[in-house]
């Protein structure tokens, strides 16, 4: 199907120490069968769920060794969880296989409306976190999450968060040298 990457939610809930085992093995078992179909699975760090900051993270790295075991890293959760995104990321950088990535303001539980979560109009050091990614050598996908479009947004008002967002990454990559 030439699907290279699959992303789930951690589950659980924060600060149960079974939750976060549970989570683990089921994220071991879940990438022994994802390996069989050559595809990786990756986790995020979630607010509120079992793995939901860097630690637990990097909890779930040291725990499972596999090749098709990876992290998605949301630098809006890491930032909701308290941490900065900017010096989070190279902690977990090794096993980074997919970046979402969105703005957001304060660290409320959502991500606030769609307006705030565009690049560059939020609370998070996305040219930090940029710089740490482009010297960390990563190389792979990095996808806008916008949470929270419905039928009431148009299609210019979910167009603009998107080109808002392109140009304001896009002008980071360039003077950080990596476009």
């Amino acid at each position: 199907m030439k699907i290279p990457i699959v992303n789930v939610g951690p589950g659980g809930k924060m600060n149960v120490e079974e939750d976060l085992a549970a989570s683990i093995d089921k994220l071991a078992s879940m990438s022994e069968k994802a390996a069989s179909f050559g595809v990786t699975l990756c986790v995020k760090a979630h607010v509120g769920n079992a793995i939901h900051n860097t630690p637990t993270t990097l909890r779930a790295m040291d725990a499972i060794p596999s090749p098709a075991f990876g992290i998605d890293m949301d630098p809006s959760h890491i930032h909701r969880a308290g941490e900065q995104a900017e010096e989070a990321l190279p902690a977990v950088l090794n096993r980074v296989k997919h970046i979402h990535i969105r703005d957001c303001l304060g660290k409320e539980q959502g991500p606030g409306p769609i307006e705030l979560q565009a690049c560059g109009r939020g609370d998070i050091d996305l040219y930090g976190y940029c710089k740490a990614m482009v010297d960390g050598g990563y190389d792979g996908p990095v996808v806008l999450e916008v949470i929270g479009a419905s039928p009431e947004h148009s299609l210019a008002q979910v167009s603009i968060v998107a080109a808002e967002s392109y140009g304001y990454l896009n002008a980071i990559l360039k003077n950080l040298g990596a476009r």
